[in-house]
């Protein structure tokens, strides 16, 4: 029986930007932690650590060279950036790529892709571990699955939670698509909104604290404390979680059990049915349990900020949960806009209005947030779309919009020779796998802090360096006025990455 691993890369913010955001950047600005440091291996086969890129602006994209759609056209974007960086401040912008795919991009791969684009800038590889927690340190969650194409585990529910998600546009215009990627923390709320219980939480360097619930608070004295504890499906036994609350992927570990440190551990209990849970053990030995048995439009909502780490306020009242603010912008007193919800209509292919409140839609596969004043026809297709039969010869699903969609082919299958868009069986008895993906390219300032987000290719090098330049301003690097960037106009910039792909697809074949 042949498995073929399929690898699924979702980035936290899979997005689409759809206007230029009114702000000190043209990209998406970021407010993040420093991602720190971390070691790798580069194309000549030699270990890398982050900290060896000394510059003061950072540049890292990430791509895998068997990527033939956008990974091309960011390679050669980013190629014309770095010629179009002032002579000012060029030694103090560094370049990196790191790569997605590091079963296939070895060191020799690398050498060649980089040929091909000559480029010269850093590519690094290393093994599965190493790049997942490089992964996650730029907030993206890597995701293996594999499967069997006689014994598909995955039930219909689960691979709609895994695959929804929610468009949201802000008060600029600008749209991002956020996968449904809860953590623990989502999980906890969501079981204590559900059973009633209180919680007393607090955020700290480590992340959120878990404090108290329903009035058993933690004391000063640190005499005990709640500890944090996940189910493990494999053995049965209930193990102590190796990361903060805020780390845990709630999709992965949709069990998890909060108890005092001073209590009996022993008293937690398998978990029971299918639906996600939340256990408690008090400091008296007592114990609760909540269960969340419905996935709403809430869920989804609260899931794919968390997932973003984009803080969303959300209240419930007598007449269900109600979105007070994304990302500290909230409705003014005037009422002149507020933050209104969005279905998608999968037989017309469009946007609508919703007519229910987000507690009422059951099972959403994508929803959309946005001003109340922003046109249906103004928010983005949502970036993936429904299996239908006639999708890629009836042997997978369509991943991506546009020029990016490409076919996530069922176990067995692979791509037709130059079609992405159709899967044909696999005839070779070695197993085979491809990569769904999407993504994102980051301006990192000193401290290794990211600090702009460019996502998938909908970017103009100009654009780019006009962020470089502004970052550059705000770091007290040069004093020159962002309007004074060097850049190539638009049609210009068109013509010489298409120019440039052409080059590529030649030199390939």
């Amino acid at each position: 029986m042949k498995r073929i691993a399929l690898f699924l890369i979702v980035l936290l913010l899979s997005v689409t930007i759809v206007s230029v955001p009114a702000s000190a950047f043209n990209g998406f600005q970021l407010s993040t932690a420093s991602v720190g440091n971390f070691t790798l291996t580069d194309q000549n086969n030699s270990e890398m650590m982050f900290s060896d890129m000394t510059e003061d602006i950072v540049v890292v994209s990430f791509f895998f060279t068997r990527c033939t759609d956008v990974c091309p056209i960011i390679t050669q974007n980013l190629k014309m950036v770095q010629q179009q960086v002032p002579d000012e401040i060029a030694d103090e912008v560094g370049f990196v790529s790191v790569t997605l795919d590091p079963r296939h991009d070895t060191p020799e791969v690398l050498t060649d892709y980089m040929a091909l684009h000559g480029v010269e800038w850093p590519h690094l590889t290393g093994n599965s571990t190493e790049l997942a927690e490089v992964w996650s340190r730029f907030g993206m969650a890597v995701q293996e699955i594999v499967t069997d194409p006689h014994d598909d585990n995955m039930s219909d529910m689960d691979g709609q939670i895994h695959n929804s998600s929610v468009v949201y546009t802000n008060e600029n215009g600008t749209s991002l698509e956020l996968m449904f990627l809860p953590t623990g923390m989502t999980l906890t709320t969501l079981a204590a909104e559900e059973a009633g219980w209180s919680l007393n939480t607090s955020d700290s360097q480590f992340g959120t604290m878990v404090n108290g619930i329903n009035g058993y608070d933690s004391p000063a004295d640190w005499s005990w404390w709640w500890s944090l504890k996940l189910f493990n499906e494999t053995n049965g036994e209930w193990e102590d979680s190796p990361v903060g609350i805020d780390s845990v992927n709630a999709l992965e570990e949709q069990n998890i059990a909060w108890f005092s440190s001073q209590a009996n551990a022993s008293l937690l209990t398998a978990p029971v049915g299918d639906d996600p849970s939340v256990q408690v053990v008090y400091p008296d030995n007592t114990t609760v349990s909540a269960s969340i048995p419905n996935f709403t439009g809430y869920h989804l909502t609260q899931g794919a900020f968390d997932g973003a780490e984009i803080d969303v306020n959300i209240s419930d009242s007598s007449l269900g949960h109600y979105l007070n603010s994304i990302n500290g912008a909230s409705a003014p007193a005037d009422w002149s806009w507020w933050w209104q919800l969005h279905t998608w209509n999968q037989s017309n292919m469009m946007w609508e209005d919703s007519q229910v409140g987000m507690d009422l839609l059951n099972n959403p596969m994508t929803i959309a947030w946005a001003p109340n004043s922003t046109n249906n026809d103004d928010i983005p297709a949502p970036g993936f779309a429904t299996i239908e039969t006639t999708e890629c010869g009836g042997n997978g699903w369509i991943m991506g919009s546009g020029q990016n969609a490409h076919c996530m082919c069922d176990a067995g299958y692979e791509w037709a020779e130059d079609n992405m868009l159709s899967c044909v069986q696999i005839i070779s008895d070695e197993p085979e796998y491809t990569v769904g993906h999407s993504t994102i390219t980051y301006i990192l300032d000193e401290e290794k802090k990211p600090r702009v987000s460019w996502l998938s290719d909908k970017w103009l090098p100009e654009d780019f360096v006009e962020d470089i330049v502004t970052l550059a301003e705000k770091e007290g690097l040069i004093e020159i006025e962002s309007e004074g960037i060097p850049s190539v106009g638009f049609i210009l910039s068109v013509v010489m990455i298409s120019m440039a792909a052409i080059s590529v697809r030649a030199k390939s074949e």
